[in-house]
């Protein structure tokens, strides 16, 4: 059976699949039929950490009147940018002034709320809780050449261990409550998705703030594997005295780590910075701002393809990656397909995109497989 290579066109609000009409290929008997279901309509969905939200912002009023709604209108906007391309500076770009002027132009629709009370106080004023248009955003920063950080973002797990009064102990997210809703606003503000441990007898049983202290890499993670999270980030933080704490950081890639130091006059403060910083770090990674970003192809291969949900799963992934412009099935093997991504990056943004969410991983062995395609390969993946 013989198929046409398969186009998949992306930056739709529905991703399409369909055939081409040139250089046909001849398809495994398995792959064909995969091929074929595929293209009437079969769908799998891609464990992931998804972030929500990306296009819907708050900011505070006091009023009803248009210009100090247009001004929260402003705010918010500026808001969903700094989510949607990561850059925590994105708004002061003067190439984007104007269109923050015009901020309503992109208002999708918009509602005013009761500011939710802090702890026991009722707190004054409202909340304009506004709702962007999603296309009309990503035409804009198209437009402007800036990066759109896909929804299918790494998850962060954070353990952090305070000293006070030469007394350490690990920060409990249901007890220590400042902390978790400081951490909890900025993950929203960044669109990070943040795990913050149980604390329960599990993870008591195997984590200490002795592991913490020591940077004991091995007993960190494998107390973190119950949590599945792409990236571990482990504070120290010690009270020096009434106004000083000082943080030091341990951020755990899957297979590196980075590490950092930090102050400020209270332990909200020290764990705010360090998931900013740890956002910005994934911004950089995963959506870097060029000033000039033109399309290039990466040709990537994934073995280990068997199913049907397989092959649609790895097609999900790749229309959940937001540098891609378009995809293109070059070749089929047995039990491995070739793809042609055309987008912005280039190979080493999208290799640290593929990996997110558990589906693929890197095959760093099958390039020098006799058996491997002879068709000049970027990168080489391979399921989970």
């Amino acid at each position: 059976m013989d198929l046409c290579p398969t186009f998949i066109f992306l930056r739709k609000s529905h991703m399409s699949v369909f055939a081409g009409n040139s250089h046909p290929f001849p398809l495994s008997s398995g792959l064909a039929a995969l091929t074929l279901m595929l293209l009437l309509g079969f769908g799998a969905s891609v464990m992931s950490a998804q972030v929500d939200g990306l296009y819907d912002a708050e900011s505070p009023v006091s009023g009803g009147d248009a210009s100090e709604r247009n001004s929260a209108i402003r705010d918010a906007f500026a808001k969903v940018l700094v989510k949607l391309t990561g850059n925590s500076g994105i708004a002061s770009r003067k190439a984007l002034a104007a269109d923050l002027e015009n901020a309503s132009h992109y208002v999708q629709q918009y509602r005013y709320e009761a500011a939710p009370a802090v702890g026991n106080e009722v707190q004054s004023g409202r909340l304009l809780q506004v709702s962007f248009d999603k296309n009309e955003i990503n035409r804009l920063l198209q437009n402007r050449g800036l990066p759109i950080w896909s929804a299918n973002r790494p998850s962060v797990l954070l353990w952090v261990g305070e000293e006070q009064q030469g007394k350490r102990r690990l920060l409990n997210p249901d007890m220590d409550t400042d902390v978790r809703a400081a951490l909890d606003q900025v993950a929203a503000e960044r669109g990070v998705p943040l795990l913050l441990p149980l604390m329960d007898l599990e993870d008591q049983g195997q984590m200490q703030v002795a592991d913490i202290w020591g940077n004991f890499e091995n007993n960190i993670r494998a107390a973190s594997r119950r949590y599945a999270s792409d990236l571990i980030l482990t504070g120290r933080l010690v009270r020096v005295d009434k106004s000083l704490w000082r943080g030091e950081w341990r951020l755990y890639h899957a297979d590196s780590q980075s590490n950092w130091n930090n102050e400020a006059a209270s332990r909200n403060a020290l764990t705010v910075d360090a998931l900013q910083r740890t956002a910005d770090s994934l911004a950089n990674r995963f959506a870097p701002i060029k000033e000039e970003r033109s399309l290039s192809t990466v040709r990537l291969r994934v073995s280990g393809i068997d199913s049907l949900e397989d092959y649609a799963a790895v097609l999900r992934l790749l229309g959940g990656q937001s540098s891609l412009e378009r995809v293109v099935i070059s070749s089929v093997e047995p039990n491995a397909v070739v793809y042609d991504l055309h987008g912005q990056g280039g190979v080493a943004v999208l290799d640290r995109e593929l990996g997110i969410g558990g589906l693929i991983e890197t095959d760093p062995g099958a390039a020098f497989q006799p058996d491997a395609s002879a068709i000049p390969i970027d990168l080489y993946y391979r399921m989970r």
